[in-house]
């Protein structure tokens, strides 16, 4: 074997654990093909598709998945009939004149140069499928014999780094909702059907908002917003990003309060990161109108549902304190502090004091009020 071919290799190894090294990869092996350009594309049985190209290819790519090419795609139904595991032409599995009725063939990859491939199709263990396709000028004609013969000298190499290459989205999701994780947004990545391919830890802490059900499809607990979703994601698989509605209001529970959530399709260059056809799913507070919530949440340091039962502890004990909080924090909020202090043992007695005394207050304290109990 050539020492060029034994880089080759290196390279492809490479590849396997570093998927930044495929663009040279590719590269080269369209190279040795007579190819302008190729990609390799990974899918799974749950619906998840990742894809890589050369820069040559990328923008050609986009539009065949774009325009739905994708799904009728002759090329593919055809070579995976091939019971021999080698790298093949149109020469193997269309007989004479047959391209030239082939839509994929006369309106797609003709009138953008190509027409001509050197391709292969590999089974993964576990129901995935990668395929490798290095586009040829038509004029070029079929692969020559030796052009096959180094192609194929590579295929075993190939089969055995493009088992990782079937986890790339599943991989660079987790780093992309990991990297959210600092930022403190709940996130997730979302296959084109609706599948979860990935979230984090703030996401999986949002039960009563969001919830995965059987077949790892993500939904919303309040009704109204899963339609919402629903609509949109299928929206966004057709391509009508145009129809997308807006964020996605998800109401207050007892453990958090209201959020909306957004919905951003990844496409375009974000495919090579994220994988063919994925959604990001974000979820960020709603913006609350409700400052004696709010004042209470920050405060005191407790979740959703205690805070609504402060709140209305407070409203309901000083009408007057309830307004001044709606309408100014500034200055309510040193009084907390003078009155609590900055620890927080002892909330809620702390709490009952701080209500009870407003009973005193000539400003706040209602006349005639009876004792207050917080049991």
């Amino acid at each position: 074997m050539l020492g060029g071919d034994r880089s080759l290799i290196g390279d492809i190894y490479e590849a396997a654990v570093i998927p930044e090294r495929w663009l040279q990869v590719l590269d080269q092996i369209s190279t040795i093909a007579g190819a302008e350009g190729g990609f390799i594309a990974a899918g799974t049985s749950r619906g998840e598709r990742s894809w890589v190209a050369t820069d040559y290819y990328r923008p050609i790519l986009s539009e065949w998945y774009a325009d739905g090419w994708h799904l009728r795609n002759t090329w593919f139904e055809r070579g995976l009939q091939r019971k021999r595991l080698q790298f093949f032409d149109e020469t193997d599995i269309f007989e004479s004149g047959e391209v030239d009725s082939i839509p994929m063939y006369r309106d797609f990859h003709r009138p953008r140069g190509g027409g001509r491939s050197a391709g292969a199709i590999m089974r993964v263990p576990g129901g995935s499928l990668v395929c490798m396709r290095f586009e040829r000028a038509y004029h070029h004609g079929p692969l020559e014999r030796d052009v096959r013969e180094s192609l194929n000298l590579l295929r075993s190499h190939l089969a055995r780094a493009s088992f990782l290459f079937t986890k790339l989205g599943t991989r660079q999701a987790r780093s992309a909702v990991a990297a959210l994780q600092f930022m403190d947004v709940p996130a997730a990545v979302l296959t084109r059907n609706g599948r979860l391919l990935a979230c984090n830890a703030l996401m999986e802490t949002r039960l009563t908002q969001v919830s995965v059900r059987a077949g790892d499809r993500i939904t919303f607990t309040d009704s109204n917003a899963q339609q919402a979703l629903s609509e949109s994601l299928e929206r966004i698989t057709a391509g009508l990003f145009d129809q997308l509605r807006g964020p996605i209001p998800l109401p207050a529970t007892d453990e958090h309060g209201p959020a909306v959530a957004y919905l951003i399709p990844m496409r375009g260059a974000a495919q090579d990161l994220f994988g063919c056809e994925s959604t990001l799913l974000m979820i960020r507070p709603a913006g609350s109108e409700n400052r004696l919530m709010d004042l209470v949440r920050t405060r005191f340091a407790i979740d959703a549902g205690d805070a609504q039962r402060w709140g209305r502890l407070i409203a309901a004990t000083s009408p007057r304190l309830a307004a001044a909080l709606l309408a100014s924090t500034e200055n309510v909020q040193a009084t907390l502090d003078r009155a609590l202090g900055s620890t927080q043992n002892g909330l809620e007695a702390r709490m009952a004091n701080f209500l009870w005394r407003l009973g005193d207050d000539p400003e706040y304290g209602p006349a005639g009020r009876q004792p207050l109990c917080l049991t």
